[in-house]
């Protein structure tokens, strides 16, 4: 029964050409934001795979010399793009896309795509994840009117509940008209097309598929939800006019003043330090230069742990200071900057815990972190380069302090039989598993809002009268 009530309410829908031309339009964007930014991640990709072969090379080349010096002439790592970054960038836009690991420094990121984009781009409007969770409710809300709308000035909702129809059948063939016509239009391209490409190119593994099908879930939750609510207002409102500015009320609220709101007091709450300030605490606590009282102390650590009187007596001083300086620094880096990304994640996650609030604050937080996208993604990148950067100069040292040299003497040299043993640097993807602490709140809330929005659908369904 429900089954060929929904075909008619669809059928209906469809008539109704201003809210599917409103519908119509709002896909044709998110499939055009789509196409823009798996383009520019392809572009991206195969520059960087080219940028980072050259960078091999390089390395390979640089011929002759000093271990800690090729410690210092050092390599870039570069940020591949995750697979579902076309369906939701995240904070792709505003950090580096590749470092340059050298001795002494944890260096900054490089290059932010969002100082090279349009004005479009720089309004946070181009892409799919963004304009669903935007503008998505609008679409649907204008559905849902429509479809309540319409029947209410032609009579037929009141000859259907006349005719002894339940109203909980009517509501429920509508939501499935209206959330149905909402995924279908702005769900399921782009899932689609991204499933295809990323079998294309070879990154659709287990990990990705799990990710992209909850991505597509999540969103489709989403509509869901928008459909039930804007049903359930526009059935309960007084007439079409009141219930139209109510639902325009909702999609302001819900979708463009909460989670501005819920960021500015997110990041009052929690706020973070400038960047000068951590780089210099960094300086402070481990300069890339010391002073004379400094070098005493490193004199004094390094004759204690050789357990000798004279430098002379350990094999190679300069580079046992150097090694020691640097391995200091590391537990500098751990502390500082640990604790400023510790402050990044922490302000996250107090924003995902706005989801209470509005669904569009907790699906925003799940969809990052679905696509990969998030914070925590882009932290792993950077703490796998700096294992990489540690271990390479690491290994530097050591090759010098494993040769004696005298001080005054020539420093020890090696070749490309000691660069081709530093292996090439490959970022590797965590898995969702990772996630799933931080994906806890947001996600309990989107489901309390889908139990909500249910609830509130069957309240409005019997009080329909004929």
């Amino acid at each position: 029964m429900i089954g060929a009530l929904a075909r008619y309410e669809l059928v209906m829908l469809w008539r109704e050409r201003r809210a599917m031309l409103a519908l119509g339009s709002l896909a044709m964007l998110v499939l055009l934001a789509f196409a823009g930014i798996a383009t520019d991640a392809s572009r991206a990709d195969a520059q960087k795979r080219a940028a980072a072969g050259a960078e091999r090379a390089r390395w390979l080349g640089q011929g002759v010399k000093d271990p800690h010096s090729a410690a210092h002439y050092a390599v870039y790592a570069f940020k591949p793009s995750p697979a579902l970054a076309p369906l939701d960038p995240g904070v792709g836009p505003f950090v580096g896309q590749a470092v340059w690991l050298e001795a002494h420094h944890q260096n900054d990121m490089l290059h932010r795509p969002q100082q090279d984009a349009s004005p479009l781009q720089r309004a946070g409007l181009a892409d799919p994840a963004s304009l669903i969770l935007g503008f998505g409710p609008l679409a649907i809300f204008l559905l849902a009117f429509a479809a309540v709308a319409a029947e209410r000035e032609r009579g037929t909702l009141r000859l259907a509940l006349g005719a002894a129809t339940r109203p909980g059948r009517i509501a429920g063939a509508k939501l499935l008209a209206v959330a149905g016509s909402g995924i279908v239009a702005l769900v399921l391209p782009v899932t689609v097309l991204t499933a295809i490409m990323t079998g294309i190119g070879g990154t659709l593994g287990p990990d990705t598929s799990v990710r992209l099908s909850s991505w597509a879930a999540t969103m489709a939750g989403y509509v869901a939800i928008m459909a039930a609510i804007g049903l359930a207002v526009a059935m309960t409102a007084r007439s079409a006019r009141v219930g139209l500015a109510l639902l325009f009320g909702l999609w302001i609220v819900f979708a463009l003043a909460l989670p501005r709101l819920a960021s500015g007091i997110a990041d009052d709450l929690r706020p973070l330090p400038s960047t000068q300030s951590v780089r210099q605490a960094i300086d402070q606590a481990a300069p890339a230069y010391w002073s004379a009282e400094q070098g005493a102390r490193h004199k004094a650590d390094l004759l204690a742990r050789y357990r000798v009187a004279r430098v002379e007596d350990i094999p190679n001083y300069r580079m046992a200071e150097l090694d020691l300086v640097e391995r200091h620094s590391h537990r500098v880096f751990d502390r500082v900057l640990g604790g400023f990304y510790a402050k990044v994640a922490a302000q996250d996650r107090l924003f995902g815990a706005f989801g209470s609030l509005s669904p569009t604050i907790a699906v925003q937080r799940i969809s990052m972190m679905l696509a990969g996208t998030d914070f925590d993604q882009h932290r792993a990148f950077i703490d796998q380069a700096e294992r990489y950067r540690r271990t390479l100069v690491d290994r530097m040292n050591a090759e010098g302090m494993a040769h004696a040299v005298k001080p005054g003497e020539a420093a020890h040299t090696a070749d490309i039989g000691l660069w081709s043993r530093i292996p090439a640097f490959a970022f590797m993807p965590p898995a969702l598993s990772r996630s799933a602490g931080a994906m806890a709140w947001p996600l309990a809330a989107l489901l309390g809002w889908m139990t909500l929005a249910a609830g509130l659908l069957v309240i409005a369904s019997r009080r329909l009268k004929p």
